[in-house]
């Protein structure tokens, strides 16, 4: 199934209270139980983006935390127990992610007052399955990879026992989108989380966890490893590729680990590799693409600790047929995987251009396919504008400004006519990487004139920084854009 997507919109949500939430559910294929997937898109601060996502899954958060709680009471524990065991037993990275478990837990409680969640709820919930997820991922490129399409090619097959739990079963593709210049990421996982276990970052990385049995209790300060994947996915913002992996082992290592296991780190082109680590020893050691493993252009991962010499099972076979001779495509990738509790390919070509495919886990049966492109997920302002015609012009002054800009908007055919009452309902202020700023309504229009058409004022709040921002209009249908350069 085909994604099709309506980008930055913004939703206004009424629980308690009407809030507006920076998250756009773009799709959802979900039955009766909610079993099935959706797709979902958040946009701004960490708190935002959290925020965006309690409120958009209310109700599915709430009750799988219920489940959780009922499923901890099984084992001879407790909710309360669980909490307190992580909170003074595990560490917490990226630091960010305190921030994005409280705008959960808020979100939730404003559209269900009576959930009552905190932000320790989430935090439990997000590493409710630390030790559970039993794997395999691939990846290739350069000479094992058909020419034409993609430098890379990787998989990754969750093979996760299935719980019981309800939520679980409604699986999620979260296109996270913040504003503090972090990478870009796509997390495949369930409502609320945030940790990761299957990620995605704009470079074309993949981090994924893979489970092995190892003794030993649980050191404190402990990193887990569900939030050690998280932490190597966004980290880095370096376009040097090369670098990441060493970056992030550094940054891991400083680190005891929750659970023993291996985490997959595989960079594009070959420069990623497999982080170990335990109880014992933390996050270790690295297992880097094999020279013997197709002159080293192809890596692979299980639940035992390999030399990372050869490819197994399930993509034994495939590989030995096609790899030698250049013919490793993403199709054939997907498909000599077979399904699990969900899998993912990414056929990548460079930085924000990438392809992605997903499916997922139904009692019964497997979800469709989700296929989309990265840019229609990610898909800039400026990519969305047509070039300008003669017969209309922005203008803006002074340009740079450091306090607040006259916008100008002329068309030829009705100069005393503002573009907007034509057409736009709204103007609005966007930053280059397509997160809204500000909407200025119609209503607004007309306060000033010009010789040549309607004046409108932009005067920055205090949280809008320096850069270079896109004023957006629409005319005919199609939408334009002139850049202003905000100094503040």
């Amino acid at each position: 199934m085909k994604l099709r997507i309506a980008v930055f919109c913004l939703i206004v949500i009424a629980g308690s209270c009407a809030a507006q939430v920076s998250g756009e559910i773009i799709e959802e294929n979900l039955n009766a139980h909610r079993y099935g997937y959706s797709v979902v898109k958040l946009w701004g601060s960490h708190y935002d983006m959290g925020y965006a996502f309690g409120n958009l899954y209310a109700e599915d958060i709430y009750y799988g935390i219920l489940e959780g709680r009922e499923l901890v009471d099984s084992w001879g524990y407790s909710w309360a127990m669980l909490i307190l065991m992580i909170n003074s037993t595990y560490i917490e990275k990226p630091d960010c992610i305190a921030d994005e478990f409280s705008g959960i837990a808020d979100g939730v409680n404003d559209s269900i007052p009576a959930a009552g969640l905190t932000a320790n709820d989430i935090k439990a919930m997000n590493l409710f399955g630390d030790v559970s997820y039993l794997c395999r991922a691939v990846s290739s490129w350069g000479n094992t990879v058909a020419l034409g399409d993609f430098s890379t090619i990787s998989t990754r097959r969750l093979d996760y026992f299935d719980t019981g739990l309800e939520a679980q079963k409604h699986h999620v593709i979260a296109i996270f989108d913040p504003d503090d210049g972090s990478p870009r990421w796509i997390n495949f996982a369930w409502p609320g989380y945030v940790t990761c276990i299957t990620g995605l970052n704009e470079f074309g990385t993949t981090a994924s966890l893979h489970d092995y049995s190892g003794a030993g209790a649980t050191p404190s300060g402990a990193l887990p490893r569900v939030m050690a994947s998280r932490y190597a996915l966004t980290m880095v913002s370096d376009s040097a590729i090369s670098t990441h992996l060493d970056t992030v082992f550094a940054e891991l290592n400083r680190y005891p680990c929750a659970t023993p296991g291996f985490l997959n780190y595989y960079v594009p082109d070959g420069y990623g590799g497999v982080i170990k680590h335990n109880r014992a020893d933390g996050y270790y050691a690295v297992r880097r693409p094999h020279p013997d493993c197709y002159s080293g252009d192809a890596i692979y991962t299980n639940n035992t600790d390999i030399t990372g010499e050869f490819i197994g099972d399930p993509w034994t076979s495939y590989y030995m047929t096609f790899a030698g001779s250049g013919g490793i495509d993403m199709e054939g990738q997907w498909s000599a995987s077979g399904s699990s509790f969900h899998r993912m390919t990414v056929g990548v070509r460079g930085r924000n251009d990438m392809l992605i495919w997903f499916d997922g886990y139904l009692p019964g049966g497997i979800t469709p396919r989700v296929e989309f492109e990265w840019s229609e997920v990610y898909l800039s302002v400026a990519e969305s504008c047509a070039p300008m015609p003669e017969d209309f012009h922005i203008e803006a002054y002074p340009n740079p400004f450091n306090s607040a800009v006259r916008i100008s908007f002329c068309q030829a055919e009705t100069p005393d006519l503002p573009v907007g009452q034509a057409s736009a309902s709204v103007i609005e202020i966007f930053d280059i990487g397509g997160r809204i700023i500000a909407q200025i309504p119609l209503n607004k229009w007309g306060t000033e004139r010009s010789e040549a058409g309607g004046v409108i004022v932009w005067q920055p709040d205090e949280s809008v920084g320096s850069g270079v921002y896109l004023i957006r209009a629409e005319k005919g249908g199609r939408t334009y854009c002139k850049p202003v350069v905000y100094i503040k």
